[in-house]
């Protein structure tokens, strides 16, 4: 399953610049044809690559990463005397081919992005960039040739995108590159790439089309490579060719784009805007988001895994997370509950942690209790595009002393409509709202942690994080550009390890 795949929109009008038909003609293949990665020296991949088409290498015979990448219908060769040889051979002679074709229009200097080219031959005498979406005018035929050619380097944007105006996967779509390729991370790719050296595929790019690199390595990382065939089929006829759609018999779904990996946690200190014993392990919870878009990139589904995994404080306090869309645009809730008197949408997994969990799980010696699992999901009408949905929210804890609601929040993050405005910069708190500064301490140090891992080993409970992690706070006064390995960093001077919670 790809890990975040980007939409291929199948139609996009965009502004800028078109070109007329030219007698580009397509080249032969040859022996390359039906591999989907071909390198030189080496094919290295790493995360779950799905491939349909062979994987080679020649003259060199290292490929690795081969599981957890997985050939749909191709196997893998090596060495110049495997088919691989002979491949290379017809891609060489392809790069020739390629670079003798008559130039109809020069591109140097130019960025594709936002660009609409109809079919032709475009050169650039040294390296050309992406940034944005280009968009193939095929005029309705898959088939159309579009030539692309490089003197040295091609490079996109993250969350760039090659699509034909047909929806078609580009078999006639060729990408020369005089020197190394970079397919930025989640680019979604058209054509095929024949490089004089090297092509690197980033986390999450895809491609219908070929990775051929004459002299160098081809470099995956949890990628999806499609040697590109004239048939396009899609099953639900939503613009998505079905070996890029996570729902290809749901014309209401095309992608699923995960907010990472393997997943975040969160810990809060609850005594907000005390600092308590600033323990950070009132409330941890593990996470991660899957986001559902359509064939033009809009959010329809939202869908959070959740894991408690400790309530280290005597306050029953509620955890929600705040997304960024109005709360009449949400249906479908299931395993929460949309907040009622909020602008945006707030979704509260439980309003007591004290009614989840008996044992806080941040007491050495007593027993812990076994972690508890939430998924939550919901629907969103009219949604954004993913670009502006982002995969990044406002998760936070929340509490009532009398009439007043004290929500804990990530540094910088808002409130939520609900919250007490009065409480701002009251105890410890150093909220200033015109500043835009929220939630943090008049020593610069937070209420609340966001970390990208699934498992974060806590203080034990009453433990200041700042005696316990010896860089937090230099971390945290840096706004996060100074020891960013403060809680993974195994070296002696990093962290107090016995006063941590680990059993």
């Amino acid at each position: 399953m790809k890990i975040s795949n980007f939409l291929l929109i199948p139609v996009l009008f965009c502004t800028g610049i078109s070109s007329m038909a030219f007698a580009q003609t397509v080249p032969s293949l040859g022996a390359a044809e039906s591999f989907a990665v071909l390198g030189s020296s080496t094919v290295t991949n790493t995360g779950f690559t799905v491939i349909t088409g062979n994987v080679g290498v020649s003259p060199g015979s290292a490929v690795t990463g081969f599981p957890p990448a997985t050939n749909i219908t191709g196997l893998i060769y090596s060495g110049g005397a495997s088919i691989a040889g002979a491949a290379q051979i017809s891609a060489t002679e392809l790069y020739a081919n390629l670079a003798d074709q008559t130039t109809t229009k020069d591109l140097t200097g130019q960025d594709l992005g936002k660009m609409t080219l109809t079919p032709g031959v475009y050169n650039f005498k040294s390296s050309a960039q992406l940034t944005g979406t280009l968009t193939l005018d095929d005029g309705g035929d898959p088939n159309a040739v579009f030539i692309f050619k490089m003197g040295s380097t091609i490079t996109t944007a993250t969350s760039s995108k090659v699509v034909m105006s047909s929806g078609g996967k580009g078999p006639n779509v060729f990408w020369q590159v005089g020197s190394s390729a970079t397919i930025g991370t989640y680019t979604t790719f058209v054509g095929n790439v024949v490089a004089l050296a090297s092509i690197t595929m980033t986390t999450g790019a895809t491609t219908t089309g070929r990775l051929l690199a004459l002299k160098g390595a081809v470099t995956m990382d949890t990628n999806n490579a499609f040697a590109a065939a004239v048939k396009v089929i899609d099953t639900d006829g939503d613009g998505v060719p079905d070996n890029l759609d996570d729902y290809p018999n749901d014309p209401t779904k095309a992608h699923n784009n995960y907010s990472s990996t393997l997943g975040s946690t969160v810990a809060f200190e609850d005594q907000w805007p005390k600092t308590g014993d600033y323990d950070m392990n009132d409330l941890v919870m593990a996470y991660k988001y899957n986001v559902v878009t359509n064939a033009q990139n809009v959010v329809v589904q939202v869908i959070g895994y959740y894991t408690l995994e400790a309530t280290g404080g005597t306050i029953g306090s509620g955890f929600g997370v705040e997304f960024p869309i109005p709360a009449a645009s949400v249906s479908s809730l299931t395993g929460a509950t949309l907040e009622a008197g909020q602008t945006n949408a707030v979704v509260v997994l439980f309003t007591d942690m004290r009614l989840q969990t008996q044992n806080w799980n941040t007491i050495l010696g007593v027993i812990p209790e076994a972690p508890i699992t939430y998924q939550v999901a919901f629907n969103v009408a009219k949604g954004p595009t993913l670009d502006v949905f982002g995969t990044d929210y406002n998760p936070f804890i929340y509490n009532m002393v009398g009439k007043s609601r004290h929500e804990v929040h990530l540094a910088g993050k808002t409130p939520t409509t609900l919250a007490d405005p009065t409480l701002f910069g009251t105890a410890n708190d150093n909220t200033n709202i015109d500043a835009g500064r929220y939630y943090v301490t008049k020593t610069g140090v937070p209420y609340a942690i966001e970390l990208p891992t699934p498992t974060f080993n806590y203080p034990i409970e009453g433990s200041d994080i700042t005696t316990v992690y010896l860089h937090f706070a230099d971390w945290a006064q840096s706004n996060g550009k100074l020891y960013t390995d403060w809680y993974s960093n195994p070296e002696p001077g990093y962290t107090n390890q016995k006063l941590l919670f680990v059993q």
